[in-house]
């Protein structure tokens, strides 16, 4: 050990520190290699920009986390000896910094999936990952090692810095003196500097690309923020109901497209929820080969919504805002929130009313993403999931559950048991991260640039045996089938790498008894459409009704479709889209504007209208969850 003029503990800070932020600035260039996919289009400028403003949120995240560390260095070098000081601020260190090294490093890979970086709301990924870590790794294996190789270089940088530091208080004042140095710098670096407030993510929102604003932060930093920042703000635009009911889409009475044509009888329905199938592997659509032919030729027959949006980058999203009405509005789920509790009316308990045998059916083990409960609370006694499956053990993939060919099968044969009619549902999950399928099956599928693309095809063949097989029965001429994705995944085409193309899923209504006219398969819908298209099908009023979504039997020229992601609202309209972050003005962009690049100067008629259903959207919801209201125009 060497003594030093300046000062050992001093020393030891700094050098960790600039140790630590070169760590970070490192993860964040992995972040950037990992995911060029969606930073090719993006200039280089804005890129070394963002890595140059990152290190100012990797000190905040750093001193936060270097003030439990102050604490030991401050108080036991006064009471024990300088060797076993520097073995427990050693220990200290490695509990504090190496899991959220391994949440930055693990990060590099999960942005794809949640679309942001960890916040607290995304930690339940964990408890649905036990058993499965694994196989997110094994498909992670060039990052894993490199990631956690870093860790250990991390750890014996910092071990050696301690080992060649003498630490022993020489002066008691001149400890103090030192120590209160180093809690000003710490402070400082981390409120983010001088400034009147701390940074916040606002201060990294620097750019018109989200993914660009993650780019300066790091997952540290976003988890320990958002620890107070998930909260659902309380607003009030408008003082009266009246001022802001009428604006939001499913507002009013209107004049049905299924009136007058609606098929005789009782009519069963069963919802089709297709992991990741983003609306971009579709081929005939987008005018390339695609990756779904079974889809694609269904799609010729049934009435196709060319500009679907899933309400979530999340399958947990996709679930409550199909079978429950209640869009993504909000950093957390809807289903593992505070709010999950709160009063709602869904889809099983409406058509458990009218007779129905209603069921859910998902190949994964059992509580997985919680489906098991919040389906009962949305009203569907009956779920089949890998546990209710009697197959062979070899059916399941050893990851997430039960592979979708014989799950398919399953759910077939049991639709043909239950009493008619019948509403059901499936989620089938083959084509989820790792993306694993049967053995026999590998090399069957032609390869693309994604990974994901094989188990795409894969389950496109599932879904095309499972209807094959549907032909056959009884019920099959009196049920209406409705096919879509609970989110995308990662980008294959250039024209849906933007803000909007990451949100794009299929939808198709199909009947084999039905043809539609007159309906208007271009007007922007979203999930939680589809309850209220199935009731508006079967000829049904629900007077428990959540007014963001509306049929899409109904037209309606203003209609809009509100998503939310990594604090940004996206209002989209037949013309414009509207994009707010809640701190900032409201802009307003062409729809054809991809990049969403040009900012519009709309007539001010034109931009009163686009904000102020922006903000009837925005506060009907959040206060809704916030009072436990969601229904309360109609209640």
């Amino acid at each position: 050990m060497k003594k030093h003029s300046f000062n050992p503990w001093l020393l030891v800070y700094t050098n960790v520190f600039v140790i630590s932020i070169a760590v970070y600035s490192f993860l964040r260039l992995s972040f950037v290699v990992w995911n060029w996919s969606l930073f090719k289009s993006i200039g280089f400028g804005d890129i070394i920009h963002a890595m140059a403003v990152g290190p100012r949120f990797d000190a905040c995240a750093l001193a936060i986390l270097f003030l439990p560390l102050f604490l030991v260095s401050f108080l036991l070098p006064l009471f024990l000896s300088a060797s076993l000081s520097k073995k427990i601020w050693f220990f200290i260190l490695g509990l504090l910094q190496v899991p959220f090294l391994i949440l930055n490093v693990i990060d590099v890979e999960f942005f794809n999936f949640a679309g942001r970086r960890f916040t607290l709301s995304s930690l339940f990924i964990f408890q649905e990952a036990k058993g499965k870590l694994s196989g997110f790794f094994a498909t992670y294996i060039p990052g894993s090692v490199a990631g956690f190789a870093l860790i250990l270089f991390y750890l014996w940088c910092v071990y050696r810095i301690l080992k060649k530091t003498d630490v022993t208080v020489s002066s008691k004042w001149k400890h103090v003196g030192v120590h209160l140095i180093i809690l000003i710098v710490l402070v400082v670096l981390g409120r983010g500097g001088f400034q009147q407030k701390p940074i916040d993510f606002v201060d990294a929102s620097l750019f018109n690309a989200p993914v660009m604003n993650n780019l300066v932060l790091n997952s540290t930093f976003s988890l320990i923020k958002s620890s107070d920042k998930d909260k659902l703000p309380q607003v009030q635009f408008f003082s009266r109901e009246d001022e802001y009911v009428p604006l939001l889409n499913g507002y009013g009475e209107k004049k049905s497209g299924m009136d007058g044509i609606r098929p005789q009888g009782k009519q069963n329905v069963v919802v089709i929820l297709m992991e990741s199938f983003a609306l971009e592997y579709l081929g005939k659509y987008n005018g390339v080969a695609g990756y779904t032919p079974f889809l694609d030729q269904l799609a010729d027959e049934s009435l196709f919504f060319k500009n679907a949006f899933a309400n979530g980058r999340r399958s947990i999203e996709g679930v409550s805002s199909i079978l429950a009405g209640i869009p993504a509005l909000m950093n957390e789920a809807f289903i593992t929130s505070e709010f999950a509790s709160n009063y709602f009316v869904g889809l099983g308990s409406i058509l458990s009313e009218k007779n129905y045998h209603v069921s859910f059916f998902h190949g994964g083990n059992n509580g997985t993403m919680y489906f098991d409960r919040f389906t009962q609370s949305a009203g569907v006694p009956n779920y089949f999931g890998a546990n209710e499956y009697k197959g062979s053990p070899e059916d399941n993939d050893q990851v997430w559950g039960i592979y979708d060919g014989p799950f398919f099968k399953f759910f077939g044969a049991q639709l043909g048991t239950f009493k008619k009619p019948f509403f059901s549902m499936i989620f089938s999950l083959s084509s989820h991260h790792p993306y694993t399928i049967p053995p026999e099956f590998k090399n069957k599928y032609k390869k693309g640039p994604l990974e994901i693309l094989e188990s795409i095809q894969y389950a496109d063949e599932a879904l095309k045996n499972f209807f094959e097989f549907a032909k056959t029965q009884e019920w099959y001429s009196n049920t209406l089938f409705i096919i879509t994705a609970d989110h995308t995944q990662k980008n294959l085409l250039p024209s849906y790498d933007n803000e909007l193309g990451h949100f794009r899923v299929p939808l198709l209504f199909f009947h084999p008894q039905m043809t539609w006219s007159n309906i208007d398969t271009d007007q922007p819908v979203q999930h939680v459409d589809i309850l209220p298209s199935i009731l508006d099908f079967l000829g049904y009023q629900n007077k428990f009704k959540i007014l963001l979504g509306e049929s899409v039997f109904k037209p309606a020229k203003d209609k809009t479709v509100l998503l939310f992601n990594d604090n940004l609202y996206y209002q989209i309209g037949t013309r414009y889209v509207t994009i707010w972050d809640k701190h900032g003005e409201i802009r307003h962009y062409a729809l054809d504007d991809l990049r969403l690049s040009s900012p519009l100067q709309l007539p001010l008629e034109v931009k009163t209208i686009l904000e102020s259903k922006l903000r009837a959207s925005i506060q009907y919801f959040n206060q809704g969850m916030w009072d436990n209201r969601l229904y309360f125009p109609n209640k």
